[in-house]
């Protein structure tokens, strides 16, 4: 853009440093724990995924596909318990990559797995939040699971792929305004009020306008997420003061207390947050959008430039020893583990959550997880397990 990197922020540079910091301070405990755990090579995950039947394995998948977008699709008519309805649709990814790991090791149902993520990226673009893009993150976790050494053939495999994403990315940045605004047709609603063949007829039609360099700027600048950090540098504490822990303190408070205790508990408005820290006047739900301040913003806010890595090093803490734990204890067979962390973590690759969205949702996966493992993979495992030939005695 031939403009020095602090064009638009004055702490666009020092934000970018941070976060860098921010995310080695972050991701330093789960690098820890997971130096603890024993290298495992493809051989062994080969031995345990042929515990496990391929054909019990996608046909729980599909029913998991079909339910859990179902009642995804209506979480929030159950206020009270939107957070674990999220939380348990995350058991259908936790099915595809037990499906997906299976598939590679077994070299079997290629074709019947290849279908499904077509479908699940093709479903994306029917949801207001553009999901289409989660299918290439269990995807990411599948394939480097079983890295050992980059050859040539893989190397360009990750290139067209980038490219392709990178297109993608950008193509959707350009149209999601007007096309959420069809999706809602004016509703100011975070929802899809027309139908399937109407949503693909107007997607179609965006995506043949002429793109300009505006929607590349954004989308490098959306998965950079340093903006409202930098904004936040801006704002605090020349406007506002510093927080000393009073927000990650009311974000805890607001997460954790239902409803049913405060009735009072008003609704969750991420842009009220972001506008008051970094002074931007955004609009809310009322208007059928949000914008989050990022939990890397949020820990700046309470505690500054140096204090900011503190909740940054125990949110990592809490990551790996959940990690570790759920790794180590969710069954006997690991490919099974593997698939139980993939589906309870990936969500948090997002660092725009801010932070009560952020501890909501990391309770809530906690919770029902450690429920599930307790009361609900024990009995999966022996539904899943291959059957053992029958011995007879003469």
């Amino acid at each position: 853009m031939d403009v020095d990197i602090d064009f638009k922020s004055p702490h666009s540079g020092l934000a970018v440093l941070l976060a860098y910091l921010g995310l080695m301070v972050l991701l330093g405990p789960v690098i820890y724990f997971n130096d603890k755990l024993p290298n495992v090579s493809f051989s062994t995950l080969k031995k345990h995924a042929d515990k496990l039947s391929i054909q019990k394995t996608f046909i729980a998948y599909v029913v998991a596909f079909f339910s859990m977008n179902t009642l995804g699709a209506a979480a929030f008519a159950f206020s009270g318990l939107t957070q674990i309805i999220f939380s348990l649709v995350n058991i259908k990814w936790f099915f595809f990559l037990l499906f997906g790991y299976q598939v590679i090791t077994k070299r079997q149902m290629i074709r019947e797995f290849s279908i499904f993520v077509v479908i699940e990226f093709a479903m994306g673009f029917f949801s207001y939040f553009s999901d289409f893009k989660t299918v290439f993150f269990f995807l990411s976790c599948l394939f480097l699971t079983f890295l050992v050494r980059v050859s040539l053939k893989q190397l360009s495999f990750a290139i067209i792929s980038l490219i392709f994403m990178t297109f993608i990315g950008i193509t959707w940045t350009s149209i999601k305004g007007e096309y959420r605004s069809f999706l809602n047709q004016g509703s100011k609603t975070q929802t899809v009020q027309v139908s399937q063949e109407a949503a693909i007829d107007k997607l179609i039609e965006l995506t043949e306008q002429e793109k300009d360099t505006s929607a590349t700027i954004s989308f490098f600048e959306r998965i950079q997420y340093t903006w409202h950090l930098a904004k936040s540098m801006d704002h605090v504490p020349s406007v506002l003061s510093y927080q000393n822990g009073n927000n990650w303190l009311e974000s805890i408070s607001f997460a954790l207390t239902p409803r049913y205790f405060n009735p009072d508990k008003p609704k969750y408005e991420a842009s009220k947050k972001a506008t008051k820290y970094t002074g931007i006047p955004y609009l809310g739900s009322s208007h059928g959008v949000s914008f989050s301040l990022g939990y890397f913003a949020d820990c700046y806010v309470d505690f500054g430039y140096f204090g900011m890595f503190i909740p940054l090093l125990l949110i990592g803490l809490a990551y790996g020893i959940t990690y570790f734990y759920f790794l180590r204890r969710s069954s006997s067979n690991l490919i099974f583990n593997y698939a139980v962390v993939g589906a309870l973590f990936m969500e948090f690759n997002a660092l725009e959550m801010d932070s009560t969205y952020f501890t909501g949702r990391f309770f809530s996966d906690l919770l029902t997880f450690f429920m599930l493992r307790l009361f609900f993979f024990p009995w999966l495992v022996k539904y899943l397990a291959v059957a053992q030939p029958e011995i007879k005695y003469e």
